[in-house]
This record gives C-alpha cells, structure tokens and sequence, in this order.
C-alpha cells in the first residue's frame, strides 16, 4: 500500500463531527473517514446500498450467535462484541434508529441482571454505562439501581464514572462520598480509584461553591418493596448527540440535569414517589 492511500483525510471527518458520538476510548480516525468519504464514479467503494446490505448480513450473524447464546461458556462475549460493532458501523449510532443501538443495550443490559457471575464484570458494566450515557434521562437513579442490584459493586469504573455524572451535575458533596465509598470497599483497581479522587480533590478545592447543591446522599435509601418496582428503561430517550461533551465526565453531562425538563417518577407503581433529588 503505498504512502498516499495511508493518508487520512480529515476534512471528511471535519465536515461530519456533528453527526459523530464520541466514545471514552476513542474513534479509529481512518475508520470514519472511509464511512463518510464520497464516492467517485469510479469508485470501487461500496455504495450506500451495498454498505447497509452488509450491516444486515452481519447483524444477522450475531443474532444468530445470540439464538445459540444458551450453549455459550461466556453469551456476554457475544452481546459485547455486538455493541462495539455498531458503535463502529455506525458512528452516530445515538441518533440513528437505523443503527438499533438502544434496543440492542437494553437487551443486553437485562439479559444478565440476575447472574452473578457478571455483575462485577467490567464488560457488563459498560454495557449499563453506554445505556446510561446514550438514552438514560435520569442517570442517577440508573447508578442507584445498579447499587441496589450489586452490579460493578467491586469495580472502580462504577465509582467513577457515578462520581464524574455526580461532578459534572454540580453534585460535589455527592460525588466525593462516591468516591470515599469506593475506596472504602477497596474496588479494583484500587490505584486508579485513588488517583482519580485525588485529582477530583484538586478540583473540589477550585470549586465555586453553590448554596444550590442537594445535602441529600448520593445513593438514597428505598424500600424494598420500591426497589423491585423500578424500571430503569422506563426514562430513556436518544439525545441528540454533541460531540463536544468532553468524556472525562463520560455518563450523561450537567445539561440533563439542567435541561429545564421536569423531573419523572421511574416507579411503576402510581402511587410511588421519586427518591429524594
């Protein structure tokens, strides 16, 4: 190959980043050029036609795997591989019902909410975190759920993350009592955990202080009877997608919090009331 056909053109992807979600770990940049390039007329590129006929064809194979998942040592290696797939195939995947991003989570994040084997698995985590980050309209209560049901009860991701939304809301006090209750339990990795609060703690020294921010706990206490109600899909719409959202504060961002939206009850039972925000 020579050196030219290595070269990326970014003004392709230049011309496009409104239509991209960005993704903690990064987009491979020649990637999304080849999904955004036009094509020439004697180009050998596939058409638009051809690109989503292939798409089929390989969702058909992972449905397939997943219609076989009950003979699988590890089925959450398939849904796992699925998502990072149309995350890639389809860059602005959020906003793009073509994509079938939201069903695929939440299929994938209630497959395994009851085995106990995965919910201190990083992958089943970041299943729930890119629900979160992409359609959740409340994410605190979705953290608090995932609290209440134990999972990434052991993993440093879900302290950080909930800490970075917590952050990001203006909830300081809240976020450093995540923080603390993560170390306390001495997650894994428990390094990293401690580096992360440490930097955190810089920030909160800097911080302008409001009279505004909630006294109440971070992870707030409901019954039993309340808990097996809630549904943490029952909130969950596609937000339009920014890639200037910067992903140290990765899940959800303070304009959920401060979209002016009133805020909705995520019990099932009509009679129930909203933990206290």
């Amino acid at each position: 190959m020579s050196v030219t056909e290595d070269l990326i053109d970014f003004s392709i992807i230049e011309s496009h980043k409104e239509n991209i979600q960005s993704l903690p770990n990064g987009r491979s940049a020649k990637a999304l050029a080849c999904n955004f390039a036009p094509l020439s007329i004697n180009s050998k590129s596939p058409g638009l036609n051809d690109t989503r006929n292939l798409n089929d064809a390989i969702r058909r194979e992972y449905e397939l795997e997943l219609n076989a998942a009950a003979d699988s040592d590890d089925p959450l290696d398939i849904y796992d591989r699925y998502v990072k797939w149309t995350l890639n195939a389809y860059p602005s995947a959020q906003a793009t019902p073509e994509s079938q991003l939201r069903p695929l989570l939440e299929r994938a994040t209630k497959a395994f909410q009851s085995a106990q084997h995965y919910k201190n698995d990083p992958r089943y985590l970041k299943l729930w975190l890119s629900y979160i980050r992409f359609f959740s309209d409340a994410p605190r209560e979705t953290f608090a759920y995932l609290a209440r049901h134990n999972i990434g009860e052991g993993l440093a991701l879900f302290y950080e993350e909930f800490a970075a939304w917590l952050e990001g809301a203006g909830r300081w006090t809240q976020a450093d009592e995540v923080y603390k209750l993560g170390i306390e339990r001495e997650v894994r990795p428990t390094e990293r955990l401690a580096r992360k609060y440490g930097e955190f703690h810089q920030r909160f020294g800097r911080r302008v202080q409001s009279r505004d921010e909630p006294s109440s706990p971070a992870l707030p206490t409901i019954r039993p009877a309340l808990a097996a109600k809630v549904d943490p899909f029952a909130l969950s719409t596609p937000r339009p997608a920014d890639p200037q959202v910067p992903t140290s504060i990765a899940i959800g961002s303070a304009s959920t919090s401060r979209s002016g939206r009133s805020k909705i009850a995520i019990f099932s039972d009509a009679h129930a009331t909203p933990a206290d925000m």
